[in-house]
């Protein structure tokens, strides 16, 4: 640091260079620009993230849809198998055909009181 007298005045001058600030602002507004991006970058990754779980969700909510329609379906064949099954011509070709069974005949029926 160079202090030299001015020639006309004889004032002290102070020859040493300023620094410069490369941003010209003070701790606390530093503070805040770091707080407000910390909170624009927190609600920026949760709306991302709401986004991914609505469409995760979407997906999940599709393949649920699909499985109910393929059980609905399975269900529908089983009740109508079982309704055949349960039907008088199919028991009585059953009972005939593989248990060798026939019509009763009227002696052998009796009428319970």
């Amino acid at each position: 640091m160079v202090r030299s007298r001015n020639a006309k005045t004889g004032v002290r001058i102070k020859n040493y260079r300023v620094k410069k600030r490369i941003l010209n602002m003070k701790s606390k507004q530093a503070l805040l620009i770091i707080f407000m991006l910390f909170l624009f970058m927190g609600s920026s990754i949760g709306y991302v993230w709401s986004n991914f779980e609505r469409t995760q969700i979407g997906y999940d909510l599709s393949q649920l849809k699909k499985e109910e329609m393929r059980l609905r379906e399975t269900n529908r064949k089983l009740r109508l198998e079982l309704a055949i099954l349960k039907s008088p011509q199919n028991l009585e070709t059953l009972a005939i055909e593989k248990l060798g069974l026939k019509q009763p005949s009227p002696e052998q029926i009796i009428v319970l009181p």
